[in-house]
């Protein structure tokens, strides 16, 4: 995972949490004057955090799928307008659909169901 720094600054002070490492630091005037590994209840807030960093991305991907999804839709009902689409290309559409409405379902719920974006992949929970 890359460097994901939480940073709180004043005119002397900052403190910095590392998510990655789980080390907390405070510099006064520049000057590290205490680094420490983090309590329970930061351990639980960067954890939080780091999942919906992994959620956001999840979801930014199932919306790039959607509008893929939207394109070959469109073409199939286009075969079926024109009276072209082959016994394949339905029975192909029933297995996409259901992959599409599995993506729909984690972006419209959210929360957990953004821990993945593979139905094949349980939610982890957090």
């Amino acid at each position: 995972m890359a460097d994901a720094t939480v940073e709180l600054k004043d005119t002397t002070v900052t403190e910095q949490w590392d998510l990655t490492t789980r080390v907390y630091r405070r510099y006064d005037c520049g000057v590290l004057v205490e680094e420490r590994p983090f309590t329970d209840a930061e351990i639980a807030d960067a954890d939080e955090q780091l999942a919906d960093v992994v959620r956001e991305a999840n979801r930014l991907q199932l919306l790039d799928r959607v509008r893929t999804a939207l394109a070959n839709n469109r073409a199939y009902l286009d075969k079926v307008t024109a009276g072209t689409a082959t016994n394949a290309d339905h029975i192909a559409q029933v297995p996409a659909l259901t992959r599409q409405m599995q993506g729909l379902i984690r972006l419209v719920v959210g929360a957990d169901l953004l821990d993945a974006t593979d139905e094949s992949t349980p939610p982890q929970g957090g």
